[in-house]
Formats: C-alpha cells, sequence, structure tokens
C-alpha cells in the first residue's frame, strides 16, 4: 500500500509540474523563404505560414545596404522602436492583412505574442548580416542580402510565453 500511494504521489507530482513555458504549435517559419515587406515603406517585414505570421516592425533605414564585416552583425534591440510579433489567426492570412492601409476585419487574430528581452532579464537582439548579391557575369553588385536572426527573446502573452537563444528569421533582399 505504501508503495503505491508513493507511485501515485510521484505520478502527481511529475504530471502537475509546469516550468511556466508554452511550446507553440508549429512555430516553426521556413528559414529559406524570404522575408516580405509591403510596396509601401510601413516598417513590417513578415513571413506567413498558412495561419501565423512572424512579424518584424522596424524602420526601413534598419537595412543599410553596406556589407557588414564578418562576424560583426548589426545589432538592434528589441524596444518600442524594433518589435517582434507573433500572430496566430482564426483563418488563413493573405500579406494584404499587413500592407493594407485599413486593418482587415478577417481573418481574426485569436494569439499575439510581443517579444521582448529573453534570459535572465537580458534584452532581446536582432542581428542583421549583410552581404552584396553581384551579378556573376559582370561581378557587378546588383543587390543586397540582409539575413536576419533574433537572439534571446522571448514571445509572451498574458498567460504563457516561450523562449528562443537564437531563432533564424531569414533574408530579406534590397536593390540598389
Amino acid at each position: 500500500m505504501k508503495r503505491f500511494l508513493g507511485l501515485l504521489i510521484g505520478a502527481l507530482l511529475f504530471y502537475s509540474c509546469n516550468d511556466g513555458e508554452l511550446n507553440l504549435k508549429n512555430f516553426n517559419f521556413d528559414t529559406t523563404a524570404p522575408i516580405v515587406d509591403c510596396d509601401v515603406n510601413n516598417g513590417l517585414f513578415f513571413k506567413i505560414s498558412t495561419n501565423e505570421a512572424l512579424v518584424l516592425q522596424t524602420p526601413i533605414s534598419s537595412f543599410i545596404n553596406e556589407a557588414t564585416p564578418v562576424d560583426q552583425p548589426r545589432k538592434l534591440i528589441i524596444n518600442s522602436t524594433n518589435r517582434v510579433i507573433y500572430r496566430a489567426f482564426n483563418g488563413n492570412v493573405p500579406s494584404s492583412y499587413f500592407c493594407s492601409t485599413l486593418p482587415l476585419s478577417s481573418p481574426v487574430v485569436t494569439d499575439e505574442r510581443i517579444a521582448s528581452e529573453g534570459i535572465d532579464g537580458v534584452s532581446g537582439i536582432i542581428e542583421i548580416t549583410t552581404t552584396q548579391i553581384t551579378n556573376p557575369t559582370t561581378q557587378a553588385v546588383t543587390g543586397y542580402n540582409h539575413f536576419v536572426v533574433f537572439k534571446n527573446i522571448t514571445f509572451a502573452n498574458s498567460t504563457n510565453s516561450v523562449i528562443y537563444e537564437e531563432y533564424i528569421f531569414g533574408n530579406y533582399t534590397t536593390a540598389l
């Protein structure tokens, strides 16, 4: 009887133990797909996966057309100017959702998580590594590729959070 009671208590403790983190279902945006922006410069850069979106809100000036030195990316602190937002919707979300002047009424946002500092209260960072894109025939520079990585970032809402030490957002290209 004591053994059974001990196993029951142990099982209940194990089952009810929660570290407070929530693993978001399918929070895995294709790192090979390019980062999309709008023709209007509204400072929104995003990736969409059916009914989810990961959005970087930052001034277009964050993407400087100048190659960064090796292992020295540009670093932006996540704050009110440089925001990262995860949204889940109740239906498929089109690119026009982020590009329209008047916000669309559908699909409806069902979950929103604003990124902030990550582990131990250290500020979350957006790292941008910029390289030249050259024409293979003429070797002329035709544009720039900006590789974006989020470091030490926490996506949270009022009840749960998920922490990433590093999350690859992907590539954003700019022309000359």
